[in-house]
């Protein structure tokens, strides 16, 4: 959480230095919620649990239609993988992303607009952990309903593609400032972790199907 505060924080920084005199530009710092699409393939059934989403934005205007926005964020998740055993493989996911941006007019103090880009998604294992069947019957309370286990789990890179949409109103008597609500989608290949036979392990993770993740958001907005 703190190098995504770092991260924003000099993203904000630069660029106010750089184009204070312009005012074609504009950092958001949004709060979102991830929902990631169930996918399957090769027997693995793949989910993924509801995690909190920040991420900021510098945007670049050309003109009053059309603009440049790159983003950062950094989420945390429970990738899930059901085959015979339930695997869960809590990991933290970088975003890396650039993205058009077109806004087709503006009305009083609402500007809608739509966005199109691609980006990477960093996923980095944290921690791996299975749920297995109870092979006896529990004896008192002492029997775990989970057990950890090491999978060699690695950091992977997926390329993503961006598209979303939106509005920013501006706040009364505060020019500088607006709110922003979006909705991002990101499609993507499903991450595994390179966990398969030819890694020397026992179960694979690989599904070879194309993830949908699903991010609605509210921020709020300084223009300079």
């Amino acid at each position: 959480m703190l190098k995504t505060i770092a991260v924003l924080a000099t993203m904000c920084f630069l660029a106010t230095v750089a184009f204070a005199q312009d005012r074609r530009f504009d950092f958001s710092a949004n709060e979102g919620a991830l929902f990631t699409s169930q996918v399957s393939g090769n027997g693995v059934v793949q989910t993924a649990t509801e995690g909190a989403a920040p991420f900021g934005t510098i945007r670049v205007r050309f003109n009053p239609k059309h603009s440049f926005v790159f983003n950062y964020g950094r989420d945390k998740n429970s990738q899930i993988y059901r085959s015979i055993e339930d695997f869960h493989i809590l990991a933290n996911i970088t975003e890396y992303s650039g993205a058009y941006v077109f806004t087709p007019f503006k009305r009083g103090r609402f500007e809608p607009f739509l966005l199109a880009g691609v980006g990477a998604l960093r996923f980095s294992p944290r921690t791996t952990w299975v749920f297995l069947p109870p092979l006896e019957p529990p004896q008192g309370n002492n029997t775990p309903d989970n057990i950890e286990i090491n999978l060699h789990a690695a950091k992977q890179t997926q390329i993503a593609f961006l598209y979303g949409f939106g509005v920013d109103y501006q706040l009364p008597k505060y020019h500088r400032f607006a709110l922003r609500f979006q909705y991002r989608g990101f499609l993507y290949k499903a991450p595994d972790f390179k966990i398969d036979a030819n890694s020397g392990s026992d179960v694979s993770f690989f599904t070879g199907a194309r993830s949908h993740m699903a991010e609605p958001s509210a921020g709020l907005v300084f223009r300079f």
